[in-house]
């Protein structure tokens, strides 16, 4: 265990809410009983139509580090912004309120922000599915390790170590509210990763501990039906794909194997709607495969799945589909 530091300083910890009354309190609990204990819970409530904002208030009344904001709604990435604006901490972090972390989280992440001097500091994350099965995101040697932005970039790229959310982060409080989470789009975490991609001289702190527990809900942008808004995922992507090829062309396979499963990743999605031929969208992504499949196939980074896939559904999509549909039971039931 990390060992608790006595002359801490402040860490504002900002949680987005709405329309979560069912988890909240599981969250904010895991927050109050954190080991480390100079916090600033701040929960704004994003014009929740649920009783999640009476229960901010309530928790507030319990304990004194706890700062309410009610607002009207504006999505995640503005209440996270609002919250950020707030935050009086000189480190700041960021929870999902359907999500919860390790009662040790924000001690082992300070500890190692004070050892390094690191700008951002990064711990790894479990996913906890609704049946109570969960699964690390990283199951490798344990680490912890002082990157560079190139170094960041070529994690995040390579989908490994790395998770990339903010939720798994403590950032050090000016360089927080240099940034802003971009308004109205999905995957905001991805557009945020690309701001810090073009800052020079970050350094950047890696640990292999598991400390956040991310929530995967039904409902929830990963698991949910296709909407034009996954999109969002294709231009972020591009944009990063673009930007490795003019700032570090030795990562250009690596991102373009990402954006090879980026398109898969949506057009999964689009393949299970009624009628998916007859979105636009279907079109730019097949136009996408079509133009690649032989970088696709003859890259060396790109997994033989991916190339596998990529070619059932360029030559049928119909059986694509069904092997598809069987994944993702045989996938549920593994859970």
């Amino acid at each position: 265990m990390d060992k608790a530091i006595v002359n801490n300083e402040l860490i504002s910890i900002v949680v987005p809410v709405y329309n979560v009354s069912d988890y909240l309190e599981r969250c904010v609990d895991s927050l109050i009983n954190q080991n480390y204990s100079n916090l600033e819970i701040i929960l704004v409530d994003d014009g929740s139509t649920d009783n999640s904002g009476d229960l901010c208030d309530e928790f507030a009344k319990k304990d004194s580090r706890i700062v309410v904001y009610h607002k009207e709604n504006g999505g995640l990435s503005d209440a996270r912004n609002y919250g950020v604006m707030k935050a009086n901490g000189d480190y700041i972090g960021f929870v999902d309120s359907d999500d919860y972390v390790n009662y040790n989280m924000y001690n082992h992440l300070y500890n190692v922000a004070k050892e390094t001097d690191a700008d951002i500091v990064e711990c790894n994350v479990v996913r906890v599915y609704a049946n109570g099965h969960t699964r690390s995101h990283y199951k490798g040697p344990e680490y912890k390790e002082i990157i560079d932005t190139k170094q960041y970039l070529k994690e995040i790229l390579s989908m490994d170590r790395v998770y990339g959310s903010v939720w798994c982060k403590l950032i050090k409080s000016p360089l927080a509210k240099q940034l802003k989470f971009s308004l109205g789009k999905y995957y905001e975490d991805l557009f945020y990763n690309y701001d810090l991609f073009n800052l020079d001289n970050l350094k950047i702190a890696i640990t292999s501990g598991s400390y956040y527990y991310y929530y995967i809900r039904e409902n929830s942008i990963t698991t949910e039906n296709f909407n034009s808004k996954h999109m969002d995922m294709l231009e972020i992507m591009n944009l990063i794909h673009v930007f490795t090829l003019e700032n570090y062309p030795e990562y250009e396979e690596i991102a373009f194997v990402r954006l090879t499963f980026a398109y898969l990743s949506i057009f999964n999605k689009l393949i299970m709607v009624d009628k998916y031929k007859d979105f636009s969208e279907y079109r730019e992504i097949v136009k996408f495969f079509k133009n690649n499949k032989y970088k696709i196939i003859k890259c060396k980074k790109a997994s033989r799945s991916l190339k596998l896939a990529v070619i059932l559904l360029l030559l049928n999509k119909n059986m694509y589909k069904k092997v598809l549909v069987h994944y993702k039971k045989k996938e549920i039931l593994n859970k």
